[in-house]
């Protein structure tokens, strides 16, 4: 397959830290076709803001669609392959891997251990590898208000901030992972990658209803996105979140009903902006809550 040259290459140099942490890079690329395969990946963030990209490792295909990303863990072995009529635009974010090291270290240790530089046995961090929509972690919420800056200066030529920018999205990466691995043991299962295979499909679901929320969603379409049984999904997904998917869905809707109020929307504007037919309905909701 013939590789097609990005638009813009390294936005920086490799080292785009200049505080004592370890090498980096930032990676800007517009292609229709390209293939490629690592076999010895170091940490990485694959984020697409237009198209497809599919990524196979470990013998599992992960589709990065727009507003989308995958972290790759490091020494990850993997194909990457697009082939699209238009363009794919996407983003390849190497953070400093050490820096993320010492902020797992940081959240996990206490402040004697590390004031007296005590050394932890964990050398080396491994993430749940799966693909999260920008609105659904801390990291695809700190991307999504922060990668349009980045490129911005770029493009004029302006000074960036690196080190304050890796910075805040380690502390992101490493807060989104605990709280995975706080989930994850509600699930039932005793093996690991089984709680992860299950949390990723469970996920698909979860963002879907993120993304969908105004919609009317059903259980059977639920299930049937994260390829479980309908009973089964509804276990996870209670085991996961702690709430049944209506629950979720609801919580959404009166989340962003409040916001809108806020700002001056009328209840009936405001609930047919979030999925609410009958304005009483959802005056009823917002007051039970309160």
């Amino acid at each position: 397959m013939q590789n097609n040259k990005p638009y813009l290459k390294d936005i920086a140099p490799i080292e785009t830290c200049s505080f004592g942490f370890s090498s980096s890079k930032f990676i800007l690329s517009k292609l229709d076709r390209y293939y490629n395969r690592v076999n010895d990946s170091p940490f990485s963030i694959k984020y697409v803001s237009t198209g497809v990209e599919r990524y196979s490792i470990d013998n599992r295909v992960y589709k990065v669609k727009s507003n989308q990303y995958l972290l790759v863990n490091q020494n990850d072995g993997f194909d990457i392959e697009l082939d699209s009529k238009e363009f794919t635009d996407g983003i390849c974010i190497y953070p400093p891997e050490n820096l993320i090291n010492e902020v797992f270290e940081a959240k996990l240790r206490s402040s004697d251990e590390l004031l007296n530089n005590d050394q932890s046995d964990s050398s080396r961090f491994n993430l749940t590898r799966m693909v999260s929509s920008l609105n659904s972690t801390s990291t695809g919420v700190y991307l999504n208000q922060y990668l349009p800056q980045i490129i911005h200066k770029h493009k004029q030529n302006v000074a960036i901030d690196f080190s304050e920018f890796y910075m805040s999205l380690a502390e992101c990466i490493v807060e989104d992972q605990l709280a995975i691995d706080g989930q994850l043991k509600n699930l039932k299962s005793t093996k690991k990658q089984t709680k992860e295979e299950l949390y990723r499909r469970i996920s698909l679901s979860k963002d879907h209803i993120h993304d969908n929320y105004k919609e009317s969603l059903n259980i059977a379409e639920l299930a049937e996105l994260a390829c479980l049984s309908k009973y089964h999904f509804l276990r996870s997904f209670k085991d996961l979140y702690a709430q049944t998917p209506y629950q979720y869905l609801l919580n959404i809707k009166l989340n962003k009903a409040k916001i809108l109020l806020e700002k001056g929307f009328s209840i009936s504007t405001t609930g047919d902006l979030v999925g609410f037919s009958d304005p009483k309905n959802l005056r009823k909701a917002l007051k039970k809550r309160a």
